[in-house]
């Protein structure tokens, strides 16, 4: 199997890849949970390009694109908390789904949290995606929690909090 790298976004090139991997994903996974108005908003509002670089310069995320023999498969985004690595956003291309990528990435960033002392990896899952749920339970994800979160324009996040343990 090929290995995932994750390669580190440091300028607006990668941003905008980062962006546009972030319609073709979330065109492709979220139409159906969310619909096309939120969908849209959430990309103009958390997705873009301008908000990748703003979040990025303000040390509020590390952005990663996710690859896997230079072909771009997807994109994380990390939050390093007091004791926690918070895992802000993590996609893949449908391509990409099913392949393993998604377990090797996870073992990368359960790494990446234990060199930094993190006790542990947390992440919100929308209630409405039992195939990235299933998934996080296999890798030893647990529920911990579900919040409501308004997001602006009348829009919420319904979301299972999930934490791993390290």
């Amino acid at each position: 199997m090929t290995e995932v790298t994750l390669v580190a976004v440091r300028d607006t090139l990668q941003a905008e890849d980062v962006a546009h991997l972030a319609e073709i994903i979330w065109n492709e996974h979220y139409l159906p949970i969310l619909g096309q108005e939120q969908v849209a908003y959430m990309l103009k509002t958390f997705q873009s390009t301008e908000r990748i670089i703003a979040d990025i310069a303000e040390n509020k995320s590390t952005y990663y694109i996710v690859e896997v023999d230079q072909d771009e498969i997807g994109y994380v985004a990390l939050e390093w908390q007091e004791d926690t690595l918070f895992i802000s956003k993590l996609y893949l291309l449908k391509r990409a789904r099913g392949n393993g990528y998604a377990y090797q990435l996870m073992k990368k960033l359960i790494q990446q949290a234990t060199d930094a002392k993190k006790s542990k990896l947390r992440l919100t899952v929308n209630k409405d995606n039992p195939s990235s749920i299933a998934f996080y339970e296999k890798v030893g994800f647990k529920q911990v929690d579900a919040v409501v979160s308004p997001i602006g324009n009348d829009f919420v996040m319904d979301d299972y909090i999930y934490d791993y343990t390290i």
